[in-house]
C-alpha cells in the first residue's frame, strides 16, 4: 500500500508538474507573442519615421535646390560675399550690409509665404571655404559668425560643391536640412564663379505631431546635453532649460521635441543605455494605463558619415496597449483556471483508480494483517528478480525468517498479541530495507521471506544478522520462550552463487533456517549446496 501511495504521489507531482510546465508554456508563448506584437507595432512606427524622415529631407533639398537656382538672389549673394573680402571679413563693412539687406528685401516676402504654407523654419546663406554665416533670414540679426566647426554639412558642400541633406544642430536651431552649392556668372569676369552654399531647414518641433497624428503614435526626440551645448550658443542654452532631462544613467539630455506633454513622466521610467539601443519593448503603467516604450540611435549628419562617431541622441516612441495587455492577462487567467479544473479532474480520476487498484492489489497480493506482501506476491516476484538477475549476471540473495517459539507465544499471550507482535515484526523487517528492490513478504503464519536483489551471501549473511538483533531490540516479551525472554528470530539465508532455480533457492533457505533452528534458534544459519 506505502508503494502504491508513493506511486500516486509521484504520479500526482509529475501530473502538477506538467499541468505547471503547460501554463508557464503558455504564459511565456502568449508573453513572447505578445512582445512581437508590440515590437513590430513599434518598428513599423520606427520604419514610418525614417521614411518621413527621408521624405522631409527630399523636400528641404527640393526648396534648397529651387532658391540656388534664382540668379537675382545670387548676383545678390555674390555682391556680399566681394564686400565682406574686401571689408576685412567677418561681418564685413557697410556694402556688405547693404547686399545682405538688398538679398533679405528680395527673399523675405516669398520665404515668409513658403513657411506659412509649408513645414519649413530655416533660410541660410554661408560662405565658404568653410562656413560663413551671411544671412538667416529666419534670423536676420545674426550674422557674420564661423561655423566651421558646428556646420560639417556646409563646411563639406562648400568643399566639394555637392548638395546635401541631414540633420545638424547650429548656433540657434537644431534642423532637418538639404544645403545646394550657389554658382552664378560673375558680371566682372563673366564666368561662373562659386559663391557658397545655401540652406533650407525644417524641425522635428514640426514634423513630430504629422506623424504622431498619422501613424498614432507617440514619439520624442532627445538630443544629448554634451552635443546640445556644445554647439548652441550659450544665451539660447538657457532659454532651453525647461526642456533639459536628467536621467538615470551619466547622460543627461535636452528635449528637441516631443508630441506628448508626458514624455518627462516616460522618461523617468526608463532607462536608456549609452549606446540608445532598446533590445526589446518596454512596459510601464501610467495612469491606470499600460505603455509600451521603445528607442532606437539618432545620428545627425556628421555620425551619419562616420559610423565611428556615436549617435547624438534617440528617438523614443511609445503608444497606448492598454487594450492588449489587459486581453493578454485575461487569457492568461482563463487558461490558468483551465489548467487547475484539468488537474482537479485528473487527480480525482487518478484516486479513484488507485484506490480502487490498491484495494484489489491489498485483497490478492498483501497480507491483510501486517500490510506487507503475501506468499503469492512473493512467488511472482521471486521469479521476476530471478530472470533479471541471470540477465544481468548478478547475485541474489534469499533470507527465510521464523519466529522462535510463536505457538507457545499465542497459547501464553493470545491471538490478538501474537497479531500485534506479527505487525510490529514486518515493520521491523520492512523499515530496514534501505533498496526499493529489497522485498519483504509474509510467507505464512509466522515465517517472513525476505529477497535482496544484487546481494552477496555474504552481504546477505550481514543483513540477516542486523534483521536478527532488531527483532532481539524489540524486547517484545516472551515468558514461554525456551531461549530468550523476549520474542527471538530464525534465519536461513540462501543465495544464487551456486543455484539458478527458485525452487531450488527456496528450499535452501528452508534448510538453512531448520539448522538455525536445530542449533539453538535465535541464529543465521547459511549452508551453500554443492
Amino acid at each position: 500500500m506505502t508503494n502504491k501511495k508513493q506511486i500516486f504521489i509521484i504520479i500526482s507531482i509529475v501530473v502538477f508538474i506538467l499541468d505547471l510546465i503547460f501554463v508557464a508554456i503558455n504564459y511565456y508563448s502568449s508573453l513572447h507573442a505578445l512582445n512581437i506584437t508590440l515590437l513590430d507595432s513599434l518598428q513599423e512606427k520606427q520604419t514610418h519615421f525614417n521614411h518621413t524622415l527621408s521624405m522631409v529631407y527630399r523636400n528641404m533639398l527640393q526648396i534648397s535646390e529651387h532658391y540656388s537656382q534664382l540668379n537675382e538672389y545670387n548676383q545678390l549673394f555674390l555682391k556680399g560675399k566681394k564686400a565682406i573680402k574686401t571689408e576685412g571679413g567677418g561681418k564685413g563693412g557697410i556694402e556688405a550690409q547693404q547686399a545682405r539687406q538688398m538679398l533679405l528685401n528680395k527673399v523675405k516676402p516669398g520665404w515668409d509665404n513658403m513657411t506659412s504654407h509649408f513645414k519649413v523654419r530655416q533660410l541660410h546663406y554661408h560662405i565658404g571655404p568653410g562656413s560663413l554665416s551671411f544671412l538667416r533670414v529666419h534670423e536676420p540679426d545674426k550674422y557674420g559668425d564661423r561655423l566651421d566647426n558646428v556646420r560639417n554639412i556646409i563646411v563639406d558642400t562648400n568643399k566639394e560643391k555637392v548638395s546635401r541633406v541631414g540633420f545638424e544642430t547650429g548656433r540657434i536651431f537644431s534642423g532637418l536640412r538639404g544645403v545646394s552649392p550657389i554658382w552664378t556668372i560673375d558680371p566682372e569676369t563673366h564666368q561662373e564663379v562659386y559663391v557658397g552654399a545655401l540652406e533650407v531647414g525644417t524641425s522635428f518641433e514640426q514634423i513630430l505631431p504629422i506623424i504622431s497624428n498619422n501613424y498614432k503614435t507617440n514619439l520624442a526626440v532627445l538630443l544629448t546635453k554634451q552635443h546640445v551645448e556644445k554647439n548652441i550658443w550659450p544665451e539660447l542654452i538657457q532659454e532651453a532649460a525647461q526642456s533639459y532631462v536628467q536621467s538615470k544613467s551619466n547622460i543627461d539630455y535636452y528635449i528637441e521635441s516631443s508630441s506628448s506633454k508626458n514624455l518627462k513622466v516616460i522618461l523617468s521610467q526608463i532607462n536608456v543605455p549609452y549606446d540608445f539601443i532598446s533590445e526589446r519593448v518596454g512596459l510601464i503603467k501610467m495612469n491606470g494605463q499600460y505603455i509600451s516604450t521603445f528607442f532606437f540611435p539618432f545620428r545627425d549628419y556628421s555620425s551619419t558619415k562616420n559610423n565611428q562617431l556615436p549617435a547624438i541622441g534617440f528617438v523614443l516612441l511609445w503608444e497606448d496597449v492598454s487594450e492588449l495587455i489587459i486581453e493578454f492577462h485575461t487569457n492568461i487567467i482563463i487558461n490558468v483556471l483551465f489548467a487547475l479544473i484539468a488537474l482537479i479532474i485528473i487527480e480525482v480520476t487518478l484516486y479513484l483508480l488507485f484506490k480502487h487498484e490498491i484495494k484489489l492489489t491489498n485483497s490478492a497480493m498483501f497480507d491483510g494483517l501486517t500490510e506487507i506482501p503475501n506468499r503469492r506476491y512473493f512467488d511472482e516476484y521471486l521469479m521476476l528478480e530471478l530472470r533479471r538477475a541471470k540477465r544481468n549476471k548478478q547475485i541474489m540473495s534469499l533470507l527465510l525468517c521464523d519466529l522462535d517459539y510463536f505457538k507457545q507465544f499465542n497459547d501464553t499471550y493470545g491471538h490478538l498479541a501474537g497479531d500485534d507482535c506479527l505487525r510490529k515484526v514486518a515493520t521491523t523487517l520492512t523499515s530496514n530495507m534501505k533498496r526499493a528492490g529489497d522485498c519483504v513478504a509474509r510467507f505464512g503464519g509466522e515465517e517472513f521471506t525476505i529477497l535482496l536483489p544484487d546481494t552477496s551471501l555474504n552481504t546477505a549473511v550481514q543483513i540477516a544478522e542486523r534483521l536478527r538483533n532488531k527483532i532481539n531490540n524489540l524486547k517484545i516479551p516472551h515468558a514461554d520462550s525456551k531461549i530468550n525472554q523476549f520474542v527471538t528470530i530464525s534465519i536461513g539465508v540462501a543465495s544464487t552463487e551456486t543455484i539458478q532455480k527458485a525452487d531450488e533457492l527456496l528450499a535452501q533457505a528452508d534448510i538453512n533456517l531448520y539448522a538455525a533452528k536445530n542449533k539453538g534458534r535465535n541464529r543465521v544459519e547459511y549452508e551453500i549446496l554443492n
